[in-house]
């Protein structure tokens, strides 16, 4: 056996192998990071709609669907602030939940979280989407959530039926009675 010592010994030593798939990986995560940078910056800027009052029932609406990544989102503010956000999701398994106050936005690398803002006269309208990954057909899919904020002017409550989340100030505006 002393020959295969001295062979072991005597030779070169091999550079180590390379993992076939790390630049493939590398590339994948390169694509990811640029994709979710673009998304934030497209996501930063306030949305801004056009709003039309009718001074008959003293209801304002914004007359520009504001595009979200869930669907388009309608909002109406009555005379008293009471602020109607609408949504009209893409897909019929998204929850939606409202929020009677302002939440700060999420991590802008969490993927498929978006925020899309809108000022109103009720106050800024915030909608915070999370999009679920797809999965694999035979697993329990997780459904979109969309989380509907305002920073009122005031305290208010929040009622959420289907889609549709209502604010409503606690505090009507206007001088005391």
């Amino acid at each position: 056996m002393p020959h295969a010592t001295h062979l072991l010994a005597s030779g070169p030593a091999r550079p180590p192998r390379k993992r076939p798939g790390r630049r493939r990986a590398a590339s994948l995560l390169l694509a990811a990071g640029l994709t979710v940078s673009v998304m934030t910056a497209f996501v930063a800027a306030p949305a801004s709609a056009a709003s039309v009052c009718d001074p008959g029932t003293d209801i304002c609406v914004i007359t520009d669907t504001v595009q979200t990544p869930l669907g388009p989102v309608t909002i109406a503010v009555s005379a008293a602030n009471v602020v109607t956000v609408q949504l009209t999701p893409t897909d019929p398994s998204t929850l939606v939940t409202g929020i009677p106050f302002a939440v700060p936005p999420g991590p802008p690398g969490l993927p498929g979280y978006a925020r899309t803002s809108i000022t109103t006269a009720g106050g800024v309208v915030n909608i915070d989407t999370f999009l679920a990954p797809p999965g694999v057909a035979s697993w329990f899919a997780l459904p979109n959530l969309a989380i509907i904020s305002i920073h009122p002017p005031s305290p208010c409550r929040v009622g959420t039926s289907g889609t549709t989340v209502v604010f409503t100030p606690i505090i009507p505006p206007g001088p005391p009675a």
